[in-house]
């Protein structure tokens, strides 16, 4: 009888481990997470080895019909076999290459084996009846009209998807699709980092004024665009919100500036927003408000603003202009060619700075992946926010040892590869062909 039962158990085993699904990788128990806890909708693309699906993903995320989708991507193409391996056990869909689309809560709707494209999938989703993240937050805020966290979250999604479709129409290609299976490449985000904002300076250089800039939306394309941000922005300076919530939450890019309504709405808010800078001159998130309104509005004077305000009997001249907002006020100066302002604000810094080295010494923050440091990012901000105005301040000046010295400790410091360029086109702009060229020959310190 013992044996008789023992066999029975043994065969039960045995059907159960046959019957059972194999482990999911780590990858593949990352991706089955993510989608039970999702709200919203997924697509999940498994390319093949030679990532021949890539190119035709690249341009459906470039697609106005994706962008309204509010899709989550998740693109798998170096371990794709492991979770088809998931996806073909769990769904019965697959294998690689494929696309699956899920619904909330990790429900399978529709898969297929060609590359998808934007309008196929919008009409899967909303047959499936796939909500977006807007959509929800607009429900949402039907039956909580005050509710101040989902109406910045909400502004949040739509000025993400208005500035994106502002910079296609600009001819700007959105970025090609990171797989999800690839490891972080801090190194070559950086690099690219470096060189957007480099191209940006370059381009600068070669103005010559008479550029024309870009036409302003038609009132439909406005209407399309940017319509529900300006109404539900300037519903938040109605009500007097504005002033609970954080400017990167509510504020737009530099895309907003060809849309009139915009400028309309930043234009009608920015005096209140002054008003509130009078009773808290010192006030850093009013003065984010104020710099993200007066960008939409292609930039703002601020001295006459500072002057206008009056800062505590404890704040030293040291201490004013505020921090937050020296940036604007050197970029003001520099347009005013206002040379002595500029050196009277930052000469007085840099001398502080100076004189704490030699106690303080130096130190160099490091990160570290998988035990190899990583270089730190350096694309010039400190060159082009402080270091290159004091020394434009002070060569006007004709104080051409000073801005060398300057120059040289900057470098000392920061030996930013693209620093003896832009010194060199400095002092070329400053006619000191000299100096032009002792910069640009730097090169950084012994190590």
């Amino acid at each position: 009888m013992w044996k008789t039962l023992c066999l029975i158990l043994m065969c039960a085993s045995v059907a159960l481990v046959a019957q059972s699904p194999p482990i999911a990788s780590p990858t593949a128990r990352l991706l089955e997470i993510g989608l039970q806890e999702s709200k919203t909708g997924t697509l999940v693309i498994l390319d093949n080895a030679k990532s021949e699906w890539k190119p035709k993903v690249d341009a459906m995320v470039s697609d106005s019909k994706w962008i309204d989708l509010e899709l989550s991507l998740r693109y798998y193409g170096q371990k794709s076999a492991e979770v088809g391996t998931w996806l073909v056990a769990k769904h019965a869909a697959g294998p690689a290459p494929c696309w699956a689309l899920f619904a909330e809560k990790g429900r399978l709707v529709a898969s297929g084996t060609l590359v998808p494209d934007a309008e196929s999938l919008a009409k899967a989703a909303q047959d499936a009846g796939i909500k977006t993240e807007s959509g929800m937050l607009r429900e949402f805020l039907r039956m909580n009209p005050d509710h101040l966290e989902a109406q910045q979250q909400l502004l949040r999604q739509l000025i993400s998807k208005a500035s994106t479709k502002m910079k296609l129409k600009m001819g700007e290609k959105q970025d090609p699709v990171r797989p999800a299976d690839e490891k972080w490449d801090y190194e070559k985000y950086r690099r690219k980092q470096e060189a957007e904002l480099e191209a940006k300076e370059d381009a600068k250089a070669k103005a010559t004024g008479a550029e024309k800039p870009p036409p302003d939306l038609s009132a439909e394309e406005d209407q399309a665009i940017w319509g529900e941000v300006a109404d539900r922005l300037a519903a938040l300076f109605r009500t007097g919100d504005w002033s609970l919530v954080q400017s990167w939450w509510i504020l737009p890019d530099e895309t907003a500036m060809r849309s009139p309504r915009m400028r309309d709405v930043c234009l009608l808010a920015l005096p209140e927003v002054e008003a509130a800078l009078a009773r808290r001159p010192d006030e850093w998130s009013v003065w984010s408000i104020w710099l993200g309104l007066s960008k939409v509005l292609g930039g703002r004077p601020i001295r006459p603003l500072l002057d206008s305000l009056t800062p505590l009997p404890t704040i030293s001249a040291s201490q004013w202009p505020p921090y937050m907002v020296r940036d604007a006020y050197v970029k003001d100066a520099r347009a005013r060619q206002d040379w002595q302002g500029i050196k009277d604000l930052l000469l007085p810094q840099w001398e502080m700075q100076e004189l704490w080295r030699p106690i303080q010494g130096n130190s160099k923050w490091v990160q570290q992946v998988d035990g190899k440091v990583q270089e730190l990012s350096e694309t010039g901000s400190t060159w082009r926010g402080f270091t290159e105005p004091l020394a434009e301040a002070l060569l006007r000046l004709g104080e051409t040892i000073l801005a060398d010295r300057v120059v040289n400790a900057s470098f000392t410091q920061h030996p930013w590869a693209l620093l003896p360029k832009r010194a060199q086109q400095l002092a070329l702009r400053c006619n000191q062909p000299a100096l032009a060229a002792q910069w640009g020959a730097l090169v950084p310190p012994a190590k």
